[in-house]
């Protein structure tokens, strides 16, 4: 249930010892995996945050004081609550016995970027030639699969990209949880409750409907993703971003959860699908030295004898650390 208008004070007040570090603005995530194990996400790294409960009933009444803060109720025997607080951020808690060291917490704040292309450039995350050939399929309306590991800053890029496409085209941003902060004047969003609303497959096809030059899918989860595929591959343009090991990975992760709507289609159905449906693929790497780095964008090409033909575009040398173009040139260049 939504926390809409509670204030900042009350939920620092009710966050008791965790209060001083949801108040600080670099601390991006909060973990409470014991009472006396407390970490904090800042930069994407992990680290002890120093804060403690004196015991796991403590740790239970601050998480009671959220919840209620945010509109949602205890109920005999539930175990785990989600919750959206201030500012759009989210709240997962699990209790015993599901978590039977427990009570176990996480809350993610919802982060405003703040990051531009001018800073991912100067930090090395993406060199001139990967924004330019980026921009380049913007504007030949390629659609895109944003593909990388967790913390690897793909909800960055994703966001970027969004933000090259031309002010005056349309946007519909749908999520099943509201992440993206895409700075658009005609942008839109739509995020699903899977508990009482229509379903991510569901606004889907109703956001298909509503006129989008783009469609901006949130991280691919499950079975809508066949239905975003379904829509990119009828011509809309989109993208959307997807949890991967490399590029080649992200496509057999797409294809695993386009099966999970279980429609009977075959493994080169969905291929079809696929390779209809994609043009561009882009992989974000947190790399050993933790800097964030757009290491590949790969061009789908179709099928061949019911396998995907890539034409890499851009990779990361380790051996000298640069990203550097391969000599293909996109097919819309």
């Amino acid at each position: 249930m939504k926390a809409t208008g509670m204030k900042h004070e009350e939920l620092v007040q009710a966050l008791g010892p965790l209060g001083g570090l949801y108040a600080q603005p670099e601390v991006q995530r909060i973990l409470v995996d014991a009472p006396r194990q407390v970490l904090v996400e800042r930069g994407g790294r992990l680290e002890p945050s120093g804060v403690r409960f004196d015991s796991p009933e403590a740790l239970e009444a601050v998480i009671e004081a959220a919840l209620a803060l945010a509109g949602v109720a205890r109920s005999l025997g539930e175990t785990i609550y989600e919750a959206r607080l201030v500012d759009g951020a989210r709240l997962l808690a699990v209790l015993p016995p599901t978590a039977p060291n427990g009570p176990y917490l996480v809350i993610g704040k919802l982060v405003v970027p703040t990051l531009t292309w001018e800073q991912l450039l100067e930090f090395g995350s993406v060199t001139p030639g990967e924004l330019e050939l980026l921009q380049s399929a913007i504007r030949a309306r390629r659609n895109f699969l944003i593909a990388g590991g967790t913390a690897s800053g793909k909800t960055t890029v994703a966001n970027l990209l969004a933000e090259s496409i031309p002010e005056q085209e349309r946007l519909v941003i749908v999520e099943g949880v509201h992440e993206m902060q895409i700075r658009s004047p005609r942008a839109i969003f739509l995020e699903a409750d899977e508990a009482s609303g229509p379903s991510l497959s569901a606004l889907l096809s109703a956001a298909a409907r509503m006129r989008p030059d783009w469609l901006v899918v949130g991280e691919l989860l499950g079975a809508e993703s066949m239905r975003a595929m379904e829509i990119f591959s009828r011509g809309h343009n989109g993208m959307t971003t997807i949890h991967a090991d490399s590029a080649e990975d992200a496509l057999a992760r797409l294809e695993a959860l386009c099966l999970m709507a279980n429609l009977g289609l075959g493994l080169n159905e969905i291929r079809t699908l696929i390779a209809a449906a994609i043009q561009v693929i882009t992989y974000q790497e947190r790399l050993p030295n933790g800097k964030r780095r757009l290491t590949h964008i790969v061009e789908l090409r179709g099928l061949e004898n019911g396998r995907y033909v890539l034409q890499p575009l851009w990779r990361y040398n380790p051996q000298n650390d640069q990203i550097e173009p391969t000599g293909l040139a996109a097919s819309w260049a």
